[in-house]
């Protein structure tokens, strides 16, 4: 004997179909989301290390803008990403020194890449002739 869920013969199977539509979307939308997921993590993972980079630069005697930006592509190396001195921007000010960093990062599904371009500027205040941080 069949049983069947549906009370009308001509519905059969639009619910199976519709159940099998909604599960594509779903794993669709799972695996976008995992793929988008691991580019704002590699983001954020960077903006840590320029700001690495940044509190080593701030501190202790006069660096060079090369030796700032050598710094920044060793630490953003870490995470995967590979910058070019072009990526990286360095501005001196009275008292503070600026960092701005850009990169692109592709996000590859089966059939296409999907670039995103992402930037980093962070600010931190020279100590150079302050003297040390003295923490109470």
């Amino acid at each position: 004997m069949i049983f069947s869920v549906s009370k009308s013969p001509h519905s059969r199977g639009t619910s199976t179909l519709g159940c099998l539509i909604f599960l594509i979307l779903a794993v669709i939308l799972v695996y976008g989301s995992l793929k988008f997921g691991s580019a704002i993590w590699t983001y954020f993972e960077v903006k840590y290390k320029i700001q690495e980079a940044l509190n080593w630069a701030v501190a202790g005697g006069t660096k060079s803008d090369i030796e700032i930006a050598q710094k920044v592509i060793a630490n953003v190396a870490e995470t995967g990403v590979e910058l070019k001195p072009r990526n990286i921007s360095i501005k001196h000010t009275t008292d503070d020194l600026i960092i701005a960093v850009s990169w692109q990062q592709y996000i590859d599904f089966p059939y296409f890449s999907f670039p995103l371009n992402f930037k980093v500027t962070l600010t931190g205040e020279k100590r150079w002739l302050k003297g040390p941080l003295i923490l109470k």
